[in-house]
């Protein structure tokens, strides 16, 4: 028995939404970081190319969040099973509006590559490959463990990274406005971090419920 029989035992299509949703959001997490790394090699033309992959992507998880919600209205699921599918599918579809969020604002912002950014970027990318593994991984007890233990440790180290951001930020000599734009980066990517570590918890949760 899999995820698709634990969670959606009458309607595989809510399963096939969700991997279609993990994909697209890992596809653009890894292009985010891929943006963050070569930030100072990139070429402007590069640079767009990349962050409307990332818009695209993202319009593509809007329809098909309307497309699961719509489903689960019309389609008889025991309480549990819905609440969790939604919170699960709203928490990535927020990840995903965040992302491009971000990845719009560094195109506005014109700054610098920036260390913390860079380790923002790479802590972020490890938690997504993680929380991916997760989800298929939800009949092995021990696998899940092991997943949500990782994502814990990363969402730990990802905070550890934003504190020294700002203290190196305040420190520095650094103008009123870069301190703002760099802040507020700092800042959305640790919500899209906290994000991931609530879902790590809500397929934790589930893998529970069903153990």
């Amino acid at each position: 028995m899999d995820i698709l029989s634990l969670l959606f035992p009458r309607e595989k299509k809510f399963y096939l939404m969700v991997e279609k949703q993990v994909l697209l959001v890992d596809e653009a997490v890894a292009d985010f970081k891929n943006l963050i790394i070569n930030y100072d090699v990139l070429s402007s033309g590069q640079k767009n190319k990349i962050i409307l992959r990332i818009c695209q992507k993202e319009r593509s998880d809007d329809i098909l969040y309307t497309q699961m919600v719509q489903a689960l209205k019309s389609t008889f699921i025991t309480p549990i099973d819905r609440e969790d599918l939604h919170q699960l599918t709203s928490t990535f579809e927020l990840i995903m509006d965040t992302l491009e969020t971000i990845s719009l604002k560094l195109k506005i912002y014109k700054i610098k590559k920036d260390n913390i950014l860079v380790k923002q970027s790479v802590v972020l990318f490890k938690m997504f490959k993680f929380t991916r593994r997760l989800i298929f991984s939800i009949r092995n007890e021990s696998e899940v463990e092991k997943y949500c233990l990782q994502i814990r440790k990363l969402e730990q180290k990802a905070d550890e990274i934003y504190i020294e951001g700002l203290e190196v930020l305040f420190s520095n000599s650094n103008s009123p406005v870069t301190i703002i734009k760099l802040k507020d980066l700092y800042s959305s990517i640790e919500k899209i971090i906290d994000k991931i570590h609530e879902a790590s918890l809500i397929i934790e949760n589930v893998a529970v419920k069903y153990s």
